[in-house]
């Protein structure tokens, strides 16, 4: 196993306290770290012990998996992917503060969400799972070291997305001619040179999550409209809690963003 624990040794427990006992956040508190096998000398990324506090800032806490909300109910943030979120939030924090340009800082976020990747399959996380949310951490570091790239990269996205769903209902409605719209993404790809893979993944993939997105939004409306109401009810007169969105609420989701 490519993870290791304080000691160097194969890891077997995650030491993590939940901070603020409200919040979605953890503090590490033994470190862990993670090693590539067959690379030479094998060198270890660690990731750190958080500093103790009762309201840790970003950079001394971790979310784990950082899942969209919209994925809660089909991909937790904790489980076998919680080692390699730990050791991948630790380094994402070490890329920022580096401050680097836009493009070193992406050289840099390429490798560490590779590493990632490959830790999630090696704590034996599905291979579409751990494709999916390397995907998802892929983007997010176009977000978070250039917004024009970002940009770019989630147009071409969608554009793949469209391709893929348009082929697929023309496909359906006998049209099969059609089908040459299945095949366009790894041209429209090709325009983010060496990430086309990123974006081909994204593109077939994107469609193939696009309805169970619509699926989990349309069952979970519902219940979130009955949860708040009754919220809004016997909590708010009394100035207890805030609006609940998934497993936590409005105000532990603004702590996390701070």
């Amino acid at each position: 196993m490519p993870f290791v624990d304080s000691a160097g040794r194969p890891l077997k427990t995650i030491e993590l306290g939940q901070v603020p006992v409200t919040a979605p956040t953890f503090q590490l508190r033994q470190r862990i770290g993670y090693f590539e096998a067959g690379t030479p000398g094998e060198p270890i990324t660690w990731a750190e012990a958080h500093t103790p506090s009762t309201a840790p800032q970003r950079g001394n806490r971790t979310d784990l998996a950082s899942v969209p909300l919209i994925f809660w109910s089909l991909i937790a943030s904790y489980g076998r992917q919680t080692a390699p979120a730990v050791v991948h939030d630790s380094e994402c924090w070490r890329v920022r503060e580096l401050r680097l340009a836009a493009v070193p800082a992406l050289a840099e976020r390429e490798r560490v969400d590779r590493a990632f990747r490959l830790g999630l399959r090696e704590l034996g996380v599905a291979p579409f799972r751990a494709w999916l949310m390397w995907t998802f951490v892929s983007f997010e570091r176009y977000q978070k070291h250039s917004s024009a790239r970002f940009a770019g990269v989630l147009a071409v996205a969608i554009l793949g997305i469209a391709l893929v769903v348009l082929g697929t209902i023309h496909i359906l409605s006998g049209t099969a001619a059609a089908a040459a719209l299945l095949a366009l993404p790894p041209a429209t790809s090709a325009i983010a040179g060496r990430q086309w893979r990123l974006l081909v993944w994204a593109s077939y993939a994107g469609a193939l999550m696009l309805p169970v997105a619509v699926l989990q939004v349309a069952a979970y409306l519902p219940y979130l409209a009955i949860e708040n109401i009754v919220w809004a009810i016997v909590d708010l007169p009394r100035g207890k809690g805030s609006p609940v969105v998934g497993p936590t609420d409005v105000r532990n989701i603004r702590r996390v963003a701070c």
